[in-house]
């Protein structure tokens, strides 16, 4: 079993909170980190470290770590996954998804009230995914590069597709995006690629036959209410600075 975590300035305390979320889960020894800040101090760690080029923010992480791990049961994630979610209650639905064994590629599933040509917005938040066995790692192995093949295309034409990236570019204490603060033009760029390849890579995989599936179990409620809270913290922190 192994997993790939993509990061963005590794730190000790990301180590910590790596450490408890895979601790009877994970070989340490089966776990790659990498790296996507090229300037980024290398630091002592329990596990393996690469450098990732970021040209393509996460998503070419994901695709770099998956392709030096052998194809199995594995868990990918970035490094938000430590920071801006509740450890426990994801540490407990990573431990169901394994005693599951259940076949599919799985997250953290959101639904939009927005129709697309591509059908109803479903897809999969592209900070964590479980991959129970070899197919579904090779799968999302070749979704990543198709994503990336198709980096500069937008995912829909539609006007209010538009509208709902405007609308989350622009950022509020409760929805949207936490650096809507930036006027840098390069980075609002990189987010709204960083958006087209979150649904595209969800689209490709319903069209490999995968489905979305909801998170169940009583420890759902209050994992998402800590997430709320830890959004809700991490953008009021960003729009009083």
């Amino acid at each position: 079993m192994n997993a790939v975590v993509v990061a963005y300035r590794w730190s000790p305390a990301k180590e910590r909170a790596l450490i408890h979320l895979t601790r009877g889960l994970i070989d340490p020894s089966s776990i790659l980190i990498v790296e996507n800040h090229q300037a980024a101090l290398p630091v002592r760690s329990h596990f393996e470290f690469v450098r990732g080029t970021n040209r393509y923010a996460e998503f070419s992480g994901y695709l770099e770590g998956l392709e030096k791990q052998t194809p199995g049961p594995t868990l990918v994630i970035n490094d938000t996954a430590l920071i801006h979610h509740s450890i426990i209650f994801w540490r407990a639905q990573i431990a169901k998804w394994i005693r599951s064994a259940q076949q599919g590629i799985h997250g953290d599933p959101r639904h939009e009230q927005l129709a697309t040509e591509h059908g109803h917005l479903s897809y999969l938040a592209s900070w964590i995914f479980w991959l129970p066995s070899a197919a579904e790692s090779n799968a999302l192995k070749s979704a990543l590069r198709d994503v990336i093949r198709d980096w500069d295309v937008v995912f829909s034409s539609n006007p209010g597709y538009r509208a709902f990236i405007n609308k989350y570019l622009r950022g509020s204490l409760f929805h949207g995006w936490k650096n809507s603060g930036l006027r840098d033009q390069k980075a609002q760029d990189l987010k709204i690629r960083c958006i087209w390849a979150e649904h595209r890579l969800s689209r490709i995989i319903l069209d490999k036959g995968y489905s979305i599936l909801d998170l169940k179990g009583p420890h759902v409620v209050p994992m998402r209410a800590l997430d709320r809270l830890f959004s809700f913290r991490r953008r009021a922190q960003s729009f009083l600075t």
